[in-house]
């Protein structure tokens, strides 16, 4: 089975859809998201007042989103990350299995262990907002974004295949082109010890991040693990496919149609 794995698609609605047609073009039935998403939306629900948003008519990038997977007939699976809409995907209802589906859309709740092609996979979402002080809380900021300890032990410590997270781990050294101030590198440290953490623990051969609107693919330091970081919407590097036979990975093709978008994006992370 081969697999798209892509990441921080930040409700841009057409690089979704161009995405998924040209997935489905090249017949991958199965796409696995890495986070910042943005699914579920408040401002896709404006018929609901207050906060909680339960589960009314969607608009917006969420049904777009939707419909595309729904006429591609394709399995959309996507973990958290941290501009996701924590408080809404709290209150999905889970299957005995843990996850939580909603108009065609699959979210791996952290912790989340499944079977997919034969092989082990882990889910382990969320990641420090570093542009925190811009964003607005419960409107495109929620405070459970950041991975906890107890998202870590909800992973436990049997093998894995495939480790799916959003944040990557602390013992991997970033090229990021901006400077941190000292306390939100500090406060986004705590998500990626915790990541680490979970590597150590699970031991995968491969693992996606993404986050940090980069590619890279590196080794963890001191593990087996071989990390594939992600880019984000409208660049090359935002998708590769997985063959869950080999564990091998390779370059995502992108049709014409999406090289055209290929212009630089500015967005946060």
């Amino acid at each position: 089975m081969k697999i798209l794995i892509a990441a921080d698609w930040h409700r841009d609605a057409h690089w979704a859809v161009e995405t998924i047609k040209a997935a489905r073009q090249q017949g991958l039935r199965h796409l696995i998201h890495l986070g910042d998403l943005g699914v579920f939306w408040p401002s896709d629900y404006p018929e609901l007042p207050g906060r909680t948003n339960r589960f009314g008519r969607a608009y917006g990038f969420t049904r777009s989103l939707s419909d595309a997977v729904r006429d591609a007939n394709m399995r959309f699976m996507f973990i958290d990350g941290n501009n996701d809409n924590h408080e809404f995907l709290a209150q999905l209802p889970r299957r005995r299995s843990g996850l939580a589906e909603m108009m065609g859309l699959t979210y791996l709740p952290r912790g989340t262990r499944f079977r997919l092609g034969g092989r082990r996979f882990g889910a382990l979402g969320g990641a420090y907002s570093v542009d925190r002080r811009q964003r607005r809380h419960h409107v495109d900021w929620w405070p459970e974004e950041e991975v906890t300890a107890d998202d870590v032990r909800r992973l436990g410590d049997g093998r894995l295949d495939v480790l799916l997270t959003h944040e990557v781990p602390s013992g991997v050294e970033l090229p990021i082109p901006f400077r941190l101030h000292p306390d939100t590198a500090l406060a986004a440290d705590r998500s990626r010890q915790f990541v680490q953490a979970a590597v150590e623990a699970t031991r995968p051969a491969q693992m996606f991040s993404g986050h940090w609107h980069l590619r890279l693919t590196v080794p963890v330091p001191g593990t087996d693990t071989l990390l594939h970081v992600l880019d984000m919407q409208r660049r090359l590097g935002n998708s590769i496919v997985l063959d869950t036979k080999t564990l091998s990975v390779e370059q995502f093709v992108q049709m014409p149609s999406q090289r055209d978008g290929q212009a630089q994006q500015e967005s946060q992370t």
